[in-house]
């Protein structure tokens, strides 16, 4: 299988109202609420999933995150500023089998070491502890990050249809790609390959809150409509076809 060239370590933060909502109730389903659960949200960003599972959920939630500037961000709020540090998802800070449940949330694809990064992830666990993993869905036809023409700066519109049906070999040709996208098989083979036993699949559809910052026009004039569509989708023969793929895992 043709693979990626080294990726990045970059992304954007998902804590859109709709979005956290959505992704929220997945947790709620895998995750026991209360104080005696512990998780470690990884690749937390500005720390908004933190704050909501403490909240919401009453979880032991705490994050790291990468990127200087976001912890910085989380370190303004009171509330979530003792609850996430800096660090290197591929060389995790913790001991072993400390955590009930990790969240990779719409992270793993920017992961320079996905392989090593589930490794970690899996040693930090507790026997019988449950990953909860978001990650983009190659079945999706739009390629949501979207991708850079190769030798420039120019970055494609992530609503050019089809970008990631094109093989990623042929697509490196033209394409310089910052982020992966994954066919459902081959991120179960990942997980499979760092020792984790898959529980259960899903899929979820856009809530159309621009999270790109690039969303087309006709689409923020009707984002209602399109919401409405892609919910219908979401509990359909089509809900494959979403944008992120969920996968609930155990170590």
């Amino acid at each position: 299988m043709t693979t990626y060239d080294a990726i990045p370590i970059a992304g954007g933060d998902t804590d859109m109202p709709l979005s956290m909502e959505k992704r929220l109730r997945v947790i709620a389903r895998y995750v026991q609420p209360g104080a005696a659960t512990r998780m470690l949200d990884c690749g937390c960003g500005s720390g908004g999933y933190v704050r909501l599972l403490r909240k919401k959920l009453g979880i032991d939630a705490i994050g790291i995150e990468y990127l200087e500037a976001k912890v910085a961000q989380a370190k303004a709020e009171p509330d979530v500023a003792p609850y996430v540090s800096q660090g290197n998802i591929e060389h995790l800070p913790f001991g072993d089998a400390e955590f009930d449940a990790v969240l990779l949330n719409e992270v793993l694809e920017h992961v320079p070491d996905e392989v090593r990064a589930l490794r970690e992830i899996f040693r930090v666990l507790k026997p019988g502890g449950k990953l909860i993993l978001f990650s983009p869905n190659r079945f999706f036809p739009f390629e949501t990050h979207g991708v850079y023409l190769k030798g420039s700066e120019y970055k494609l519109p992530p609503w050019v249809p089809l970008v990631p049906y094109i093989p990623v070999g042929l697509g490196k040709l033209v394409f310089r790609y910052w982020a992966r996208n994954y066919w459902p098989a081959q991120l179960r083979g990942l997980l499979a390959q760092a020792g984790f036993r898959l529980l259960a699949t899903d899929y979820i559809w856009q809530t159309f809150e621009n999270i790109s910052g690039r969303q087309l026009w006709i689409i923020s004039r009707f984002k209602k409509f399109f919401r409405a569509i892609a919910n219908g989708c979401e509990k359909s023969f089509l809900k494959s076809f979403g944008v992120s793929q969920v996968l609930i895992c155990q170590k």
